[in-house]
């Protein structure tokens, strides 16, 4: 009779150790890091990075129903949640399954206190026929979805913390270049108020007069979009003061980004969110030849980009005496 070889999961222990001590001589993006409440598979390498002290994000907590809602979140089909956001994505090693990485992930998670939520793998993750790669839209991997074409992975995990709680959301998407590996981390806060300095028409007025410019952070938008928050109407009303107090006055909108992502991305996303400022000016009333809107991008920072809070201040509109 033949023999049946034993098969046997490691121990949370050896699991933890495997992700969190990967090879210090990874070839990972510079200045990527793994998250210290979820670690890395030994031998993946980072090959996208970033860290934001408070943002909105959308976790997967149900299959997504393509038909009805496409490739969006919805209340129905996951959790929005706000506080520090981590994303990294990683290229994992290519003899390695994305079975084996998430047994690994679920594994080493539950031993460091976090509980599943929530997990599916292929046509699991979705109502009615679908290919994997759609997942890769919800994980923000769209550009690369070919990345998922042959299978994938998720699982959403959660850890109670007096401080907030930590959610951490791990997609791995299977193709033949190999495993991709996407982990996502929100640690639950509440927003820091009372950082944005308020300019007032009279204000603007004397920075034009003196520098030629102002910059405003009152003017908020939606994430990675060029959506005008409600919350920046205060300081749209004192701009639209200052246009009708002085009609002789013509201004360049500018847009100003960070240093996150491509450079031509962040001028198109910078120029397209001057042209939203100038057209809600446009609806106050304010005649077109006297507003230009231009993106700078990347271009012009006033504070370095090595940190969260000199990004803050990289972020913003200004206002530029024409």
């Amino acid at each position: 009779m033949p023999k049946c070889r034993r098969t046997t999961r490691p121990s949370a222990f050896a699991v933890v150790m495997l992700l969190s001590l990967a090879p210090a001589l990874a070839k990972d993006l510079p200045g990527g890091k793994d998250h210290p409440l979820v670690g890395r598979y030994d031998g993946a390498q980072i090959t996208s990075y970033e860290a934001v002290a408070f943002d909105e994000q959308h976790l997967l907590n149900a299959p997504v129903d393509l038909k009805a809602d496409g490739e969006k979140f919805t209340d129905g089909n996951s959790l929005t949640l706000e506080g520090k956001v981590t994303r990294i994505r990683y290229d994992a090693p290519k003899d390695r399954s994305a079975l084996e990485i998430m047994r690994n992930y679920e594994d080493a998670l539950k031993a460091k206190g976090f509980e599943l939520l929530y997990a599916c793998a292929g046509a699991n993750c979705m109502k009615g026929p679908a290919s994997p790669y759609r997942m890769s839209a919800f994980a923000g991997d769209g550009a690369i979805n070919y990345r998922y074409g042959d299978g994938v992975r998720y699982l959403l995990a959660r850890a109670a913390r007096p401080t907030g709680d930590v959610y951490a959301a791990i997609y791995v998407g299977e193709s033949r270049s190999g495993p991709l590996l996407h982990v996502i981390v929100v640690e639950e806060k509440p927003v820091e108020t009372g950082r944005i300095a308020f300019v007032d028409a009279d204000a603007m007025t004397k920075a034009l007069s003196t520098d030629g410019r102002v910059a405003l952070y009152g003017i908020q938008f939606d994430f990675d979009k060029a959506d005008i928050k409600a919350e920046s109407q205060a300081t749209l009303d004192e701009i639209t003061k200052l246009l009708k107090a002085d009609p002789a006055l013509s201004l360049v909108v500018t847009g100003h980004t960070d240093a996150k992502g491509a450079f031509d991305y962040n001028v198109d996303l910078s120029r397209r969110r001057a042209t939203a400022v100038v057209e809600d000016l446009k609806r106050r009333g304010i005649a077109p030849p006297r507003l230009t809107p231009f993106g700078a991008g990347m271009a012009a920072p006033i504070a370095p980009n090595d940190d969260d809070a000199g990004r803050a201040k990289n972020r913003r509109v200004e206002l530029v005496k024409r």
